[in-house]
């Protein structure tokens, strides 16, 4: 299996809460794991390198003061938060959390109010993805930042051979069907161009003196050069970037993504 959880999140206290707020979502879930499914935990923190689960940004459900790089949280305000997993061990813990059940974020203390999964078979996600036919072109919605690593610098570039890749190393990490071999897909992005784009770059920071390039906006490309075969590989591994996110960092809530066809 597949998919998402989704949680109504409410504050208990006040506090100031970053708002690149992804490594404390991250330790989050760890937590979560820590508590319900020990086990995972320590195969996951200790042999993965890239993380079967995405942890998205805490999201006000209203509109907060924000003083420099920070949310001022109140209080009863209130947050949705979105967990992925890629296999059915982390979807169940995800799931499982009781309402009630306190997080912390940083200095915020936090209770889940409700929580609302939606998963899909493997086998279905993949044959979904077959039964549309080939697209000329592929519109990617990064929701939040993306952030690419080129040897020692940051690569905060929207091209479809960074993309691509990074998606089929995620496809292949979580064992699904049918192999990607990396190589081959990067050859092949090179032949997809990016024909629009609205979207921005900047430096995140998620520590005092750490940070990271990175882009996001919509950004679409063309597949026209691709037969119908090769579109489909390429949709399929879009279609999945809604739950494995793209690029760096989609454990703390980078690469968040949402695809049209």
């Amino acid at each position: 299996m597949i998919g998402a959880v989704h949680y109504k999140l409410r504050a208990i206290n006040s506090a100031r809460l970053p708002l690149i707020n992804g490594r404390l979502m991250h330790a989050a879930f760890f937590k979560i794991l820590h508590n319900i499914a020990p086990d995972i935990e320590n195969f996951v923190h200790e042999k993965m390198n890239i993380k079967p689960f995405t942890v998205s940004f805490l999201d006000p459900l209203s509109k907060l003061p924000i003083f420099e790089d920070s949310w001022n949280v109140r209080r009863g305000d209130k947050f949705f938060w979105r967990v992925t997993g890629l296999n059915d061990e982390i979807l169940n813990a995800a799931l499982n959390v009781p309402e009630g059940y306190e997080l912390q974020a940083g200095s915020l203390n936090l209770t889940v109010e409700s929580v609302e999964g939606k998963f899909i078979s493997v086998e279905d996600f993949i044959l979904n993805v077959k039964e549309i036919p080939p697209v000329a072109e592929i519109e990617f919605e990064f929701l939040t930042p993306v952030s690419f690593r080129i040897d020692d610098y940051d690569a905060p570039l929207p091209r479809a051979e960074l993309i691509f890749p990074s998606i089929a190393d995620k496809w292949t990490q979580a064992e699904m069907p049918a192999a990607v071999d990396k190589k081959f897909i990067r050859e092949l992005a090179l032949k997809i161009r990016l024909t629009e784009w609205q979207g921005q770059c900047k430096k995140f920071y998620f520590g005092r003196d750490r940070g990271t390039l990175a882009f996001w906006g919509r950004f679409r490309y063309n597949l026209q050069q691709l037969d119908d075969d090769l579109k489909k590989v390429f949709m399929l591994l879009a279609k999945f970037a809604e739950y494995s996110g793209t690029g760096r960092l989609s454990g703390q809530g980078f690469g968040q993504t949402r695809v049209k066809f």
